[in-house]
């Protein structure tokens, strides 16, 4: 919506804030020119559009660019990739509808075998689509062959094939789904995507909406324990009420009375409900290491794990993996500060932690908690144990190496600065201030300053798709490089992954520091 209020600002399009499907004649007739000019008098048709919405917000005609005739506009990569979408939308909305014969090709081969044969389509006049292309999707597309006309093989493959699930919902999907179970309102819809990610419920993987832990024990939870209020004929219901209260049809103290009665009462008879953590059976493979009963899945603060089901009376624990959980049982202690080392799950996987010891030999104490309840617990260090290693297989020596991270490498010659080396999100990488270069050729616990330092000298690689112009200096109050990029887009700079991308406006050529500076606030 930001990048859509940004749009409107500049006037690329048309305000936003609308659920009409209305077009003004205007606007019509200049996008019946771009869709002639462009593909020709065939492809164009006039449209009209009527909402079926009880509540749709038409004060304004619909989202639309000011001038179909802009191909790109926008300052950001999100601004552009908007822009491009509604202006694609706005013009197919006013072309001729695709023809697409559904057809199935059967081809006998010159042996006793099954006939082969191919489910797809055919595209008769592409209308359009010829426009948004990406709509197309994954349908098989198949020549134009004649009844009897023979075929030549190019290739045989083999490819075997298995039942799949259904493909988990996208944004668009899952909006399309809400709207056909008549839950939620087009004003609503981004703030709910926007919420069941933030709140952690669902992750994004691509553009599939995947639940997490998190989500399936809160949405198992309330389905058990106020399957009323979370039902769908309920949300429905209650949006349609509201509706009729805005529409001056319905009184809003009564309805209001009869939800908050009964719903306060029920929430008062379940306020001493267990916790919510239970995520279903774990496999017979993995009965409880110390009683060998039946476990079961649990979410807990470090993430999912396999609890006991005779739990509190019984401790027993395991990793999703299926490792057993050993409670605060170090594995060693280290060779130099003589610290317990402990192997632990987190939230982020498998970690080794060791208590920082201070000169007195006694554990270093680091305040935490709020400041009307201050406490005191040991410093600790933390070390994350790569991807792919097996818990249960980690030595007191591996223990030890990673725990050596970050390790200091020495100063560098030409900055004075020290240089270090460690792993982060992205992989292992040396750094040395603001700089910072990924480690491809070696690894962060065995290489040297001098490998670092011929690492840090490399110059940064671009984005792809974006090529360097000029380095514009360093930054007026960080120091670092600013760096301005090209893409098919425009210019840019970076801001973190982030791309600002500058207006045709701004002269590139003599953009100096503090002006880019402005412009990454």
């Amino acid at each position: 919506m930001r990048a859509a209020q940004k749009l409107y600002e500049a006037g690329h399009i048309t305000y936003m804030r609308t659920d009409s499907v209305n077009l003004a004649a205007e606007a019509v007739a200049k996008m019946a020119g771009v869709v002639e000019k462009e593909f020709g008098k065939d492809y164009h048709q006039v449209r009209v559009y009527k909402t079926t919405s009880k509540n749709a917000q038409e004060a304004h005609e619909a989202v639309r660019p000011t001038d179909p005739s802009r191909i790109h506009a926008g300052a950001t990569s999100d601004e552009v990739q908007l822009y491009e979408l509604i202006r694609i939308r706005a013009l197919a909305s006013q072309m001729a509808p695709a023809r697409i014969m559904r057809t199935n090709i059967s081809a006998k081969a010159d042996a006793d075998i099954p006939l082969f044969a191919a489910n797809g389509s055919r595209v008769l006049f592409p209308g359009w689509l010829a426009l948004d292309t990406r709509a197309r999707g994954e349908d098989v597309e198949l020549p134009k062959v004649a009844q009897g006309e023979s075929l030549k093989l190019l290739s045989l493959d083999s490819d075997e094939k298995q039942t799949e699930p259904p493909n988990r919902y996208t944004e668009a999907g899952l909006i399309k789904e809400l709207e056909k179970r008549g839950i939620g309102r087009p004003s609503t819809y981004a703030s709910i995507m926007k919420t069941i990610q933030d709140r952690g419920y669902v992750e994004k993987l691509g553009r599939a909406l995947k639940p997490t832990a998190t989500g399936m024990v809160v949405s198992g939870w309330l389905e058990e324990n106020f399957p009323t209020y979370v039902s769908d004929t309920f949300t429905a219901e209650m949006e349609d009420e509201l509706d009729e209260i805005a529409r001056g049809e319905r009184g809003y103290t009564e309805t209001l009375k009869n939800f908050y009665v009964p719903f306060e009462k029920e929430v008062r008879s379940k306020d001493k409900l267990p916790k919510a953590t239970s995520l279903g059976d774990a496999g017979a493979e993995f009965p409880c290491p110390l009683c060998n009963s039946a476990m079961e899945f649990k979410l807990g603060r470090g993430g999912v794990f396999m609890s006991c089901k005779r739990y509190p009376d019984c401790l027993g624990a395991r990793t999703e993996e299926g490792a057993e959980l050993k409670n605060d049982e170090p594995i060693g202690t280290h060779p130099e500060t003589g610290a317990a080392i402990y192997l632990k799950n987190g939230r982020f996987g498998p970690y080794v932690e060791m208590s920082i010891v201070s000169a007195s030999g006694d554990p270093e104490l680091k305040q935490t908690g709020k400041k009307k309840h201050k406490s005191k617990k040991p410093a600790a260090k933390r070390a994350s144990i790569p991807a792919g290693v097996d818990i249960s297989k980690v030595t007191l020596t591996d223990a030890v190496k990673y725990l050596s991270l970050p390790r200091e490498l020495g100063t560098d010659p030409n900055t004075g600065k020290p240089v270090f080396a460690n792993t982060g999100r992205f992989g292992p990488y040396v750094g040395s201030e603001s700089e910072f270069r990924s480690i491809k050729k070696s690894d962060p616990y065995t290489i040297t300053l001098d490998e670092a330092v011929a690492l840090l000298k490399e110059p940064k690689k671009p984005p792809r798709g974006a090529t360097v112009m000029r380095e514009i200096g360093p930054h007026p109050k960080t120091g670092r490089k600013l760096v301005l990029y090209k893409s098919k887009q425009g210019f840019f700079l970076r801001k973190g992954l982030r791309r600002i991308y500058l207006s045709d406006s701004v002269s590139v050529n003599t953009l100096t520091p503090d002006q880019a500076a402005e412009y990454l606030k």
